[in-house]
């Protein structure tokens, strides 16, 4: 993007993401509780290996729902690649609704990018605007009559 940045992340898809993730961890590792606490009866192995495995694919989906909503609000930029991991993961594994919610509030999530302002430098005994540069070369901020940068010699035309 240049040197545009991102004005403001998605804030309510990152947190329902993230909540509907840890539900989905809380969820497998129940599942592996009630697999382990099942008696070790001939008619009870299918069950143990039900839960055992479904719980199993729920703590992998919440985990990887968990690691694309940190990585949605780390990079908003890019929220319509988490969005659909988050979605897609969110439907497979048994994180809940919250993560349904989340994933699709980062599809639709519409990034405002702006280009930094260059600063403005005020004078302090009338509070008036003094026009200024940045130098190209070092980012200093001179005012606009400097011919060279004091700082770093640069010609500034």
């Amino acid at each position: 993007m240049g040197n545009q940045t991102v004005q403001e992340k998605p804030t309510a898809a990152y947190v329902i993401s993230l909540i509907g993730g840890i539900i989905g961890i809380i969820i497998g590792f129940f599942l592996f509780l009630v697999a382990a606490s099942t008696p070790d009866y001939y008619y009870y192995q299918g069950i143990r290996m039900l839960y055992g495995g479904v719980g199993f694919w729920s703590l992998i989906c919440g985990i990887i729902v968990v690691v694309a909503a940190v990585k949605l609000n780390s990079n908003p930029m890019e929220h319509t690649k988490w969005g659909v991991i988050i979605l897609v993961f969110s439907i497979i594994g048994l994180g809940s609704l919250l993560g349904l919610i989340g994933g699709i509030l980062a599809l639709v999530y519409k990034p405002q990018a702006f280009a930094p302002q260059r600063p403005i430098a005020w004078t302090q005994q009338t509070g008036s605007q003094v026009i200024t540069r940045i130098c190209p070369q070092c980012g200093r901020v001179l005012s606009e009559e400097i011919k060279f940068c004091p700082y770093c010699g640069k010609e500034l035309g």
